[in-house]
């Protein structure tokens, strides 16, 4: 299990020397995705990857796997991704990790932790999984971490831990997935109706999915 700062940048050390072949790298040092990575096509259920055999899913080809999780939950999906690679090959597509990054975090360290995200999700595209990308970001400035990414592609996002918007003048969420444009925003697990109301205002397309205890209780 990943304890520490050291042993994060161990695993991300790990994955750069995995990809230095097979993916080209900004000046910042972060994987530069192609389009044809991403899934083109809306998913009919997202479900976490440890809820991936759950009886709801009827066809792993029409789901997409999460993992709005726990840190301690990712840090373990970080250590085996080479050995789920199968597993993720099953389903539609992957949504990216989303190991906490905050706003009160040193940059350098929100830097790395998004970092981390985007190498583990880098490693699932160049063996040939769809991916999505995670709209997780730290503080505002750190939006500059997405600027390697293609515009009209389909993103995700999740309320889930969250707190809601505080008014209609909060403008910080809209603000970030203005900057990231996406085709269509994939949100898991509750809705937020004043961010709902800004992506409508804004013209940007999503869809939200109920989480995977609201699908076991039948609750849409």
């Amino acid at each position: 299990m990943i304890k520490n700062l050291y042993e994060l940048c161990v695993i991300a050390d790990r994955y750069v020397h995995y990809l230095d072949s097979k993916i080209e790298f900004s000046e910042d040092g972060f994987p530069v995705f192609k389009k044809e990575m991403f899934l083109d096509t809306e998913p009919e259920l997202i479900v976490p990857f440890y809820n991936r055999n759950n009886k709801i899913v009827t066809d792993p080809k029409k789901t997409v796997l999460c993992f709005f999780s726990s840190d301690s939950d990712l840090y373990r999906k970080l250590e085996n991704v080479f050995d789920d690679i199968e597993e993720y090959k099953k389903c539609m597509g992957v949504i990216g990790l989303d190991i906490t990054v905050t706003e009160d975090m040193d940059p350098e360290w929100q830097n790395m932790i998004m970092l981390v995200n985007q190498l583990f999700v880098a490693i699932l595209a160049c063996n040939g999984i769809k991916i999505v990308m995670n709209a997780r970001i730290g503080s505002p400035s750190s939006v500059e971490n997405l600027n390697a990414f293609p515009k009209s592609i389909i993103w995700a996002t999740s309320f889930l831990g969250c707190a809601k918007l505080s008014s209609e003048y909060d403008f910080g969420f809209i603000s970030k997935i203005l900057r990231i444009l996406p085709s269509k925003l994939l949100i898991y697990g509750k809705h937020d109706k004043t961010a709902e109301q800004q992506l409508l205002n804004m013209g940007i397309d999503y869809h939200v999915y109920a989480d995977i205890h609201r699908l076991t209780k039948g609750v849409a």
